[in-house]
């Protein structure tokens, strides 16, 4: 076990002020580590373009809009953002709602960090009149970072923070130093659950003596706890495997909160169903001999006059169970809510079991593999869901980088082929594929396929001794989520790829759930990290670097 806590400097504000350094301590088997913090200070302007479709007309001359980059904002302190229209700063900030909607003119409220409240110039309509809008601020900040060498099974990682400032997570990289042997790393925040797995997910929120209502309770606020209601990324069963739901997207909608509830609940040995309502869709667990409905969703499960948490058909018989507060957690009105329920002639059951399998979450580094998770604004996400929505406004966006130094470690299926197998945990959103060539002369001949059946010719482009492909077009042509795929390397004379090819290199963009994969924040900053390797036995160790900046 090793135990590594951090440098940092922490002000207490009592009756005096006083700053304290924290000593780096790695307790492990192997001794005492002492890695440094390093700071710098930056500042960057912060830019967001306001999408037509992130826009409702809110009242009056008023609109609203979705906000994709979080930042400090009126309701609880005073925004630092300036709203700008076609360039030109609207001229009237911070101001009260009720000014926006009846004078309009530029009147507006960065009023949290995720809505604006605005007017026109003019007061006409932004999705229509054809402007650009732009919430924009500059933003100074300290940058700090650290890195360490991780070498043992099992390490325990605490990294303070400046109490006085907001820590967000900037990256974090993972880096196999070894040049054999694969590493297989499991990342988590102490105390955590561990969303590697279902069974994993299970293991860490359910208690042996629990009973069948309680089991019920812990897999419903599990979820209410782990993922945002947003657009999904497609339709199918891609979001219904919990696994992916929480460590790939983090987002869905209703239906997929309903569902990834059945799927472990039946996996924790409950009976479950989904109901889909007029417009909604939740799902129910069965014990005592009735239904009880969970809505993890919305946030909300429903007791009775006798403290039974009641089904979908009891409280379509009787809405009052819903109608007793004016609204669910989530601020809906509960007689709309109510009427959900009451609206039977389009209620329907639902006991299909997906079609998923029981993946597992933890990325296999292979030797010298390098991996980057990027944790806001990403370039691009996985959407194959028609929307008309943003993006969503919790997304990562992560580097693999992966080289084949020896060829020979490929599989090879002809005389005159290799196959190289690119698998990963996350959703592929891009990437490219580069070749060095022994020579210009002869360049080999590259595919691709996800199953090994359809192959794809790939084309590119030699510049000096080196091909470069992208896989960008390939992947976004693909009906469903990329995780895996084959590349087939063939030489044109007949002869062994290794003869045409020194080294290869995979470089992909993906995606990860920021709140699956911890880092630096304001709280609970004890970090866990548990390696495998393969073949088992010594290994030069996993480079761990976090990068996260502290604000006022």
């Amino acid at each position: 076990m090793r135990i590594l806590t951090l440098p940092s400097r922490l002000n207490y504000l009592l009756l005096f002020c006083c700053t304290v350094t924290l000593p780096v301590q790695i307790r492990a088997e192997r001794g005492i580590l002492q890695p440094s913090t390093r700071s710098e200070q930056k500042s960057a302007v912060i830019t967001e373009l306001i999408q037509p479709t992130a826009i409702t007309h809110e009242q009056g001359a008023a609109y609203s809009a979705r906000l994709s980059i979080p930042r400090a904002a009126d309701k609880n302190s005073k925004s630092r953002c300036e709203l700008l229209e076609n360039g030109k700063p609207l001229p009237f900030p911070h101001a009260r709602h009720s000014r926006i909607r009846e004078l309009g003119k530029g009147h507006y409220s960065h009023w949290t960090p995720g809505t604006l409240y605005f007017s026109t110039s003019d007061s006409s309509d932004p999705r229509t009149n054809g402007r650009n809008y732009e919430l924009v601020s500059t933003e100074s900040f300290l940058q700090k970072s650290t890195s360490f060498v991780l070498t043992d099974s099992n390490s325990e990682i605490t990294v303070p923070v400046n109490l006085l400032k907001e820590a967000q997570p900037l990256k974090m990289i993972w880096q196999n130093l070894d040049s054999k042997t694969q590493i297989t790393p499991a990342w988590k925040r102490k105390g955590a659950p561990d969303l590697s797995s279902q069974s994993a997910m299970l293991a860490s929120i359910l208690k042996p003596d629990m009973n069948a209502e309680e089991k019920s309770i812990a897999i419903w606020k599990f979820l209410v706890d782990w993922r945002y209601h947003y657009d999904p990324a497609e339709q199918g069963d891609e979001l219904h495997d919990p696994v992916k739901f929480l460590n790939v997207y983090g987002y869905g909608f209703c239906d997929d909160c309903a569902t990834n509830f059945m799927v472990l609940a039946r996996k924790a040995g409950l009976q479950s169903r989904v109901w889909g309502l007029s417009g909604h869709v939740v799902a129910e667990t069965f014990y005592d001999g009735r239904w009880h409905m969970f809505d993890p969703d919305h946030k909300v499960f429903y007791r009775n006059r006798q403290g039974v948490i009641a089904g979908v058909e009891e409280l379509a018989e009787q809405p009052e169970i819903i109608t007793k507060t004016p609204t669910d957690p989530l601020g809906s009105p509960s007689e709309l809510i109510a009427k959900l329920y009451t609206s039977t002639s389009d209620n329907r059951v639902n006991e299909r079991q997906p079609r998923i399998k029981d993946t597992i979450a933890l990325p296999v580094l292979e030797p010298l593999d390098y991996v980057e998770f990027r944790y806001s604004n990403p370039e691009r996400v996985h959407q194959k869901n028609k929307s008309h929505s943003p993006e969503p406004p919790l997304a990562g966006e992560g580097v693999l980088k992966r080289t084949i130094r020896d060829l020979y470690e490929l599989k090879q299926t002809a005389g005159n082929q290799r196959e190289w197998l690119v698998n990963w945990p996350y959703v592929l959103l891009a990437g490219y594929l580069d070749f060095e060539l022994t020579s210009t002369d002869i360049q080999p001949r590259i595919s691709i396929s996800h199953n090994q059946k359809s192959w794809t010719p790939l084309k590119g482009k030699v510049k000096e001794n080196r091909l470069r492909i992208s896989l960008n077009e390939w992947i976004k042509k693909q009906p469903t989520a990329v995780y895996h795929f084959y590349i087939r390397l063939e030489s044109p004379k007949q002869a062994d790829p290794t003869t045409v090819i020194n080294q290869a290199t995979a470089e992909l963009r993906f995606q990860f759930a920021p709140r699956a994969m911890a880092h630096v924040g304001n709280e609970n900053n004890d970090f866990q990290m548990k390696l495998v390797t393969e073949p088992a036995g010594a290994t030069k160790g996993l480079k761990l670097e976090l990068i996260w900046k502290e604000i006022d």
